[in-house]
């Protein structure tokens, strides 16, 4: 935070980064993730003459299934291991003892100038009777959340469209975006809270990844937590789809709203509409005595729009 005081330098996060600095701070642009983030950010990060990366993972998943384009020659990447220039890494110098040399080799301060901040959340008006859209589910959700909420994203199009949403404080955002091992997020759910009671997790999980792990929320009744399940009911893989598709993407249709019923504890919601989803989800965030579970039913084929955004970028590779 002392560094951006003193520099004005705006900031991007990777996945694995993202709220380890409040996505709220004038300085922040969101998420950086190749052909996933959103295309001005994109635009800002990749046309930058100076790129200074401090601890950032270069995975995979963080660049994008490797959609990034980040030129070497205009980065100075730090990390506890040492600290590289364009080509040339020297090995002595550790991501601290370069951001206190940053810090004490008074560096100019950057002239503000506009940036592309994320879209500030925005609560659709709900229709009756319209079906729960994708797009229409996390401009709901993101809406939603305050300072006393943690969201945790399971892999696939959970975590995918998550990464959109504006997290209110640090450190309030969480996903395994370097496995992406499926059936983390109810189980994480119930660490989170253990050793942050004063937080309340928003827990999206996709069908599939719920079958694999969810009934975890046996642990949580007993330990009186009070989370909200968003199962993404696609029924099956949903993001595995667009890449091929078969029977192996399907899974069986649990009654997941009915799953309190199972445990004696928390309250379920089945839901097909956007007045239903807001009705469920007011009446889950005036309810902190309860673990809720809401059953979102949406159509196999829609996506968020970084998955789609993503889905775009490796088409037009594969051709």
């Amino acid at each position: 935070m002392e560094l951006l005081d003193k520099t004005n330098i705006p900031f991007v996060t990777t996945i694995l980064g993202k709220s380890v600095i409040s996505e709220t701070h004038p300085l922040c642009i969101g998420v950086y993730e190749g052909a996933m983030g959103r295309e001005a950010v994109r635009e800002y990060v990749e046309s930058s003459d100076c790129l200074i990366l401090l601890g950032a993972f270069m995975t995979d998943v963080n660049l994008g299934i490797y959609t990034a384009k980040i030129n070497r020659t205009n980065t100075i990447y730090a990390t506890s291991e040492g600290v590289s220039i364009k080509y040339h890494t020297y090995e002595d110098i550790s991501i601290g003892h370069f951001i206190d040399g940053l810090l004490k080799g008074g560096v100019r301060r950057r002239k503000s100038t506009k940036i592309p901040n994320p879209p500030l959340p925005k609560r659709p008006r709900p229709s009756r009777d319209k079906k729960v859209s994708v797009s229409y589910l996390f401009k709901t959700l993101n809406a939603a959340l305050d300072e006393k909420t943690v969201v945790i994203a399971d892999p696939g199009d959970a975590m995918l469209g998550a990464l959109d949403m504006v997290i209110q404080r640090e450190t309030e955002f969480l996903c395994p975006a370097y496995y992406c091992s499926l059936g983390f997020a109810v189980p994480a759910s119930i660490g989170v809270q253990a050793a942050r009671p004063d937080l309340r997790p928003l827990v999206l999980v996709g069908d599939g990844a719920f079958q694999m792990s969810g009934m975890e929320l046996s642990t949580t009744v007993r330990l009186n937590q009070n989370p909200i399940i968003i199962v993404f009911n696609n029924n099956g893989y949903g993001t595995e789809r667009p890449m091929i598709d078969g029977g192996f993407n399907d899974v069986l249709n649990w009654n997941y709203s009915r799953i309190p019923e199972v445990l004696g504890s928390g309250v379920g919601f089945d839901i097909e509409t956007e007045d239903e989803l807001e009705v469920a989800l007011a009446k889950a965030r005036g309810d902190k005595g309860n673990f809720y579970i809401l059953d979102v039913h949406i159509d196999p084929e829609d996506r968020s729009e970084a998955h789609k955004r993503l889905t775009n970028a490796l088409s037009k590779r594969v051709r």
